[in-house]
């Protein structure tokens, strides 16, 4: 789908290592912060998914935090993912402006000189947002370089990933790496981190195969589980420890660890704790669920076209098949508006999934801009849909705050956009633009297998996240 630059706004990113000032960011959704570090202390507010946290102070496997809207509490460090601090770097020979907002129309406030570095806070449609004169502020990143403050391990996440000469897909393999590799990183260009191999040399991987702390959540491997009979929530792993609170019978809650006997469970509400196994039935988080997928265009509309001439109808399709079967694997019905090259109106997609009585319509895009610069993935919802304006803007945060969490997805957005398929529909709906097909590098990984598969399992999470809480 082609927008124009005016149509673009603003959100977050993820991060990971324990540094008092830090910047941090949940990994799971709906998790508590806590009034002290310990399960028994109590809640006083629910984080979602990549919520941006302040790393106060730390202790027994808890930091204190501060929220974006200024409320303090402990969280476990386990569900915070957060980096080395980084830098962004003018290597150029010319003075590079700080501006306002992320367009080079606002107003400059300043500028780095060549050679001056500012503090990394987060990068947002193209923009790195910086400290600067004591405020967050925005640089342009086709001019700038992000480099690292100290040392920092990535560890890979599968077997015979492929390192690089330079940042991109058809540069040449140099050699391979293996699930659980860790290399020092000590760059970072466009979704790729350049590392050091173990003979000084240097490669480049692509982010989205990497994570950076193996010691916290990886929220991929979270399942779901019911009660089958009224269950007491622990702060360990026996009988011997503290009652939080007692489940129902019935209860979904998601397992994030496992220990003997006991799951290590995160509450609807939550809460987490410790239940004995034995009273948790496996349960298919989607189950019963009808979804509608709509890849956008088809037929006689093409819509975008690559620098390379691929259309984007052809990627549409290819991400919603894939992404159809990992939803019927969590026991969802999927339905698509076309399964083939075929032509649909945008307001006969909507009245589908009336028709179909659909919980939810996501529809499925790739961007596209005159501006090979920009990058960047978005989601959409509408507010003149008839009925469901709200659950549209819940359902576009849950997919958007997962797909970012992939190393080296870049944040463009939550926007509301007078879209005919989300405007002509009853049913809760979202559109979802997964990256620019006019960066020739979000090019690449858009037709890369391997990014797509990662791309669709952090969809269907933020589906599973928008069920769970809605």
């Amino acid at each position: 789908m082609k927008k124009t630059l005016s149509s673009i706004i603003f959100f977050m990113l993820f991060i990971n290592t324990y540094v008092y000032g830090a910047t941090g960011y949940t990994n799971i959704s709906n998790i508590g912060l806590y009034n002290n570090a310990n399960y028994g202390s109590g809640i006083k507010d629910t984080l979602k998914m990549s919520s941006r946290l302040e790393i106060l102070d730390q202790k027994d496997g808890w930091c204190k935090v501060e929220t974006l809207e200024g409320k303090t509490g402990w969280i476990e460090k386990y569900f915070v993912s957060l980096p080395s601090e980084r830098y962004i770097a003018n290597n150029t020979a010319y003075n590079i402006n700080i501006r306002e907002a992320p367009t080079t129309g606002s107003k400059a406030v300043g500028n780095l000189k060549p050679g001056e570095r500012a503090e990394y806070i987060d990068t947002y449609h193209s923009w790195h947002i910086i400290e600067y004169a004591g405020g967050e502020y925005y640089i342009a990143s086709w001019l700038t370089d992000i480099e690292y403050k100290q040392s920092e391990k990535i560890y890979f996440l599968y077997d015979s990933i492929n390192i690089r000469s330079k940042a991109s897909l058809d540069s040449k393999v140099i050699t391979q790496g293996n699930k659980g590799d860790s290399f020092e990183v000590v760059g970072e260009e466009k979704g790729w981190y350049k590392i050091k191999l173990k003979d000084s040399s240097f490669g480049y991987v692509a982010a989205w195969l990497t994570i950076h702390d193996p010691n916290s959540l990886n929220p991929d491997q979270v399942t779901y589980k019911k009660t089958s009979d009224a269950l007491n929530l622990r702060t360990g792993p026996s009988v011997e420890y503290d009652r939080i609170l007692t489940l129902k019978a019935g209860e979904t809650v998601r397992v994030v660890a496992s220990e003997g006997a006991w799951d290590k469970v995160v509450t609807q509400n939550g809460y987490t704790g410790w239940c004995n196994n034995y009273y948790l039935k496996e349960s298919l988080p989607l189950a019963g669920k009808v979804i509608l997928l709509d890849p956008g265009h088809g037929g006689n509309d093409p819509g975008a076209i690559s620098y390379s001439g691929k259309y984007e109808k052809y990627i549409n399709l290819s991400v919603a098949q894939n992404l159809k079967e990992v939803l019927n694997k969590a026991g969802a019905i999927v339905y698509m508006t076309r399964s083939g090259d075929t032509y649909i109106t945008n307001k006969e997609r909507g009245r589908l999934a009336d028709k179909l009585g659909a919980d939810i319509l996501l529809s499925i895009h790739h961007n596209s801009l005159g501006n090979s610069d920009y990058f960047g993935l978005s989601t959409y919802y509408n507010t003149i849909n008839y009925k469901s304006p709200t659950y549209g803007y819940n359902l576009a945060e849950a997919i958007y705050l997962n797909a970012v969490s992939i190393n080296g997805v870049y944040r463009d957005g939550i926007l509301d956009r007078n879209y005919e398929v989300l405007r002509e529909t009853n049913t809760p709906a979202a559109l979802i633009e997964i990256g620019f097909m006019s960066n020739p590098t979000e090019e690449m990984n858009i037709h890369n297998l391997s990014f797509q598969n990662v791309m669709v399992e952090k969809i269907a999470n933020g589906i599973i996240d928008y069920f769970y809480a809605y």
